[in-house]
């Protein structure tokens, strides 16, 4: 698309709070006449009398030309349906974004996926990320949602592999939400790229995260679910890849676990069960080329058998004794060696890996 058109394609999104009213008045219009239409031709095309007012009040505070050049400013890109940096498998979803701001870059030869979850993860559900997400970041790049917990984890850990990583937005591009995660923000621009289909200025209000979760299933091959409640936006975005027909990979919790409900959920409705990368790259059949796993070198038996007991989470050294009747002497002894050499984390009165 011309710039002219961009031009004004940003001026029409500044205008409405939903996308969907901008994709009705391109159906008809250009984005130049869609940004000029008389209140008449509005409510021909089926916009109600205060959206229209709305409408006509917002336009003569716009100056097309401004917005345009604040976004130049900020290096943010308007990329549209039919420029080869659109993913093109969310092209194939039922309602597109009729174009995405980027930061950063999306390369047409990618192929994406998304690794998704709660934003208060168990420390099972942290455990899992760091034994799959950086396998996987070498296969694909790693799509999510720049949130608290297992969002923002699966995007660290892909830029500890020195992969790229895309960032989905539920806001504008200059508004990072969680305020929190900006030097994450800065750093995913660096190596991959932040979108959103909000223009600037736009807050992250809740009935935006839904709209955020359909990009990131519809622009990825297949999406994983580390946790989800039983009502979650993670469980959204995975009944969203079913919908566009995309492979969902969910990874089995406790029964008693309420960040495992939603994964058990789809693991009985048919999602792949999933315990590694490399059940991911055989459904895909990908050769396993991913980075052998560090291999923890134990100094003792005791440090082994510790170490297997805190994989099921966070204990405290009671916990730890009587998880794995060694001493308490022993286990206080055996923690004190592994916290030293960065084997094992404390926090508060409790340890994990």
């Amino acid at each position: 698309m011309e710039e002219l058109k961009k031009k004004y394609l940003n001026a029409l999104n500044l205008l409405f709070a939903s996308p969907d009213s901008v994709s009705k008045i391109l159906k008809s219009y250009s984005p130049e006449k869609g940004f000029k239409l008389t209140a008449e031709e509005l409510k021909n095309l089926g916009f109600k009398e205060k959206t229209v007012s709305n409408f006509i009040k917002k336009r003569s505070t716009i100056d097309p030309d401004y917005e345009w050049k604040r976004l130049e400013k900020l290096g943010v890109k308007l990329i549209t349906f039919d420029e080869r940096e659109y993913p093109p498998l969310l092209k194939e979803i039922p309602n597109p974004p009729v174009a995405l701001y980027l930061k950063g870059s999306l390369l047409p030869e990618e192929k994406y996926f998304a690794v998704v979850g709660p934003r208060y993860p168990s420390d099972y559900g942290k455990l899992v990320a760091k034994e799959i997400v950086p396998e996987l970041s070498l296969a694909f790049t790693i799509v999510s949602g720049l949130a608290r917990g297992i969002d923002g984890l699966a995007q660290k850990l892909a830029l500890n592999e020195n992969q790229r990583t895309v960032a989905v937005l539920g806001s504008g591009l200059d508004i990072i939400y969680p305020p929190e995660n900006k030097t994450l923000a800065q750093k995913i621009e660096q190596n991959g790229a932040l979108i959103s289909e909000f223009p600037l200025g736009t807050p992250p209000k809740a009935y935006h995260f839904p709209l955020r979760n359909r990009i990131m299933a519809g622009m990825s091959l297949g999406t994983l679910v580390v946790e989800a409640k039983k009502k979650s936006g993670a469980l959204i975005t995975a009944l969203l890849a079913l919908k566009y027909g995309r492979e969902v990979f969910a990874v089995p919790g406790s029964i008693f676990s309420k960040t495992s409900e939603g994964t058990n959920f789809l693991i009985k409705e048919g999602a792949y069960l999933t315990r590694s990368a490399n059940d991911i790259f055989e459904k895909f059949d990908l050769k396993l080329w991913a980075k052998k796993k560090k291999e923890v070198k134990f100094q003792s038996e005791e440090e082994k058998i510790i170490f297997e007991a805190l994989k099921e989470g966070a204990l405290t050294v009671d916990e730890i004794v009587k998880k794995t009747n060694l001493s308490c002497d022993k286990v206080t002894s055996t923690l004190i060696m592994m916290e030293i050499e960065n084997k094992v984390k404390r926090s508060q009165n409790k340890y994990s890996l």
